[in-house]
């Protein structure tokens, strides 16, 4: 498989040898909409100063479904912390707008769509919440796929800096299938180049198998240390013949690096100021 990219802030084009037609996809990530209603008031308290710090983001978010609709694009990608929070208002809110686009729109998970204000970080909170979310994926929250006019697009939640061994294989499975594969995640892998942005930003390399972030800092980001199978995921991703691109967000501000000689990782800017991408993959 023959793959080509190139790319700015606000748009990609990556040719495909063997793909049948174009396929236009918008990237959104990072726009934290913050609603609340009387079903959650018992967050009311905790989430009352985010209501107010990211009130109207919402729009935010509608403005970019209408582009999407203005477009024709043919899916649109959302990967992650969309909601700062998993509150009945926004879930609605959210799988309203995706049903009224009438395209196929991709949800996965950030760390903030599934826990709100003064909840652990941690995976039995994550497992706890996800049913929640169900009107905003296919199959699991913890991995789903999706095929686009002969793309296989997998959606992979590593929104607590790790993939589980389901996880792990089921990716690598769905990679078995020889199909040409884009990966959509919230939290990028660890590159070199995007290291250091990362660190001059949040004073932490906030990466998924990032091999120097000492302990000290996983335990104030809740990260832990690199399990067997996140490292063995990254690996894969790495070794992949048929991954096209990596799409992610987390970090708050756009880059693209490779990850290897045809994957490129792309990391979308922050959707509360308006950050998107629009990707095109066209026949090479």
């Amino acid at each position: 498989m023959r793959v080509t990219h190139a790319w700015t802030d606000d748009a990609a084009t990556i040719h495909l040898s063997g793909l049948q037609r174009p396929v236009r996809m918008l990237h959104v990530t990072d726009v934290h909409c913050a609603l609340l209603d009387e079903r959650d008031a018992r967050h009311e308290d905790a989430c009352r100063d985010y209501c107010q710090r990211f009130a109207g983001n919402e729009r935010i978010l509608a403005e970019r479904f209408n582009e999407a609709r203005e477009l024709g694009v043919d899916l649109v990608a959302l990967t992650g912390d969309i909601m700062h929070f998993p509150s009945r208002a926004l879930v609605d809110y959210l799988a309203r707008q995706m049903e009224q686009l009438q395209v196929p729109v991709l949800f996965t998970c950030g760390n903030h769509d599934w826990r709100f204000p003064g909840l652990s970080d941690e995976e039995a909170v994550r497992e706890q919440w996800w049913p929640r979310l169900d009107p905003l994926h296919p199959g699991r929250a913890g991995c789903a796929a999706c095929e686009v006019n002969g793309i296989q697009f997998l959606q992979v939640d590593d929104s607590t800096y790790q993939v589980d061994d389901e996880q792990l294989a089921w990716v690598r499975e769905r990679l078995a299938t020889g199909r040409p594969t884009v990966v959509l995640s919230h939290i990028p892998l660890s590159l070199p180049t995007l290291r250091a942005p990362t660190i001059d930003r949040w004073k932490a390399p906030i990466l998924i198998g990032d091999p120097d972030w000492d302990q000290e800092s996983r335990e104030r980001w809740k990260a832990g240390a690199d399990r067997p199978t996140t490292l063995q995921y990254v690996q894969l991703l790495a070794g992949a013949e048929n991954l096209v691109a990596v799409f992610c967000g987390h970090v708050h501000f756009p880059h693209a690096d490779a990850v290897n000689p045809r994957v490129v990782q792309y990391v979308g800017g922050l959707g509360i100021e308006g950050a998107r991408r629009l990707v095109e993959f066209r026949p090479l």
